[in-house]
């Protein structure tokens, strides 16, 4: 039942988001006013989107309150390691989140932060960025993780934008469980396309090498990282 729930989402929101783009497409007059995603990936961005932004997609379901507030939640995999959490912006560059530590789904064998499988945890992280540019941004995102394992990490994500086209997108995540005694990585990397004349929709691409330990005889496995995003100002 939960995967039938999801491909309905994913049908509807598919229809959705390509009846907006053939109208703009079509020279038709939007009154759409776009609202961008709040992470890179796996990990957030340091800052929160404006009032009443909604933006919907596979990674990123996020709704924007007055007073740097904003709801967060994912469906596949999970932003900052948390699958739903309230966002806070303390500054520009700077934000920090809790809620819910876990994953609903993982496209791959392997997983990355809580794995679906795995009892849900209390997580927390906070995102500050060192450099926030039209033509580059970075994120470093310590994080921590409370439950059936008790771990701690920093998370690295960037982005690349050399036009208001496309941008790359590269990440880099880390995470000690005190639990089991073991470090985790996870690496991965893609480009964000965000199409000027339909400026609400973002295109995301790219690989994954999903978490693994680093023990003797774990190999990290590979898998594709994908979303379609629709972000908007909804007043």
């Amino acid at each position: 039942m939960k995967y039938k729930q999801i491909t309905s989402l994913c049908l509807c929101l598919t229809v959705l988001v390509f009846s907006r783009a053939a109208a703009a497409q079509q020279g038709e007059p939007s009154d759409i006013t776009p609202a961008h995603p709040t992470h890179y990936f796996y990990t957030p961005t340091p800052y929160v989107n404006d009032p009443y932004s909604l933006v919907v997609g596979l990674h990123e379901l996020s709704f924007s309150l007055p007073y740097r507030l904003q709801l967060q939640g994912s469906i596949f995999d999970n932003i900052g390691r948390l699958n739903v959490a309230l966002k806070y912006g303390l500054l520009e560059n700077l934000s920090v989140a809790a809620g819910l530590a876990h994953s609903l789904v993982h496209v791959g064998r392997g997983a990355h932060g809580i794995p679906d499988w795995a009892s849900p945890r209390f997580g927390a992280f906070l995102c500050y960025g060192p450099i926030l540019s039209e033509s580059f941004e970075l994120g470093l995102t310590p994080h921590t993780q409370l439950g059936d394992h008790i771990s701690v990490g920093v998370d690295l994500g960037m982005k690349i934008i050399p036009n208001s086209f496309w941008a790359i997108i590269l990440e880099v995540g880390s995470s000690l469980d005190a639990t089991d005694e073991r470090f985790y990585l996870n690496f991965d990397g893609g480009i964000r396309i965000n199409p000027p004349s339909i400026s609400f929709l973002h295109f995301d691409l790219g690989v994954d090498l999903e978490e693994f330990p680093l023990v003797d005889g774990v190999r990290p496995t590979v898998t594709v990282y994908f979303d379609i995003l629709f972000g908007m100002v909804v007043n």
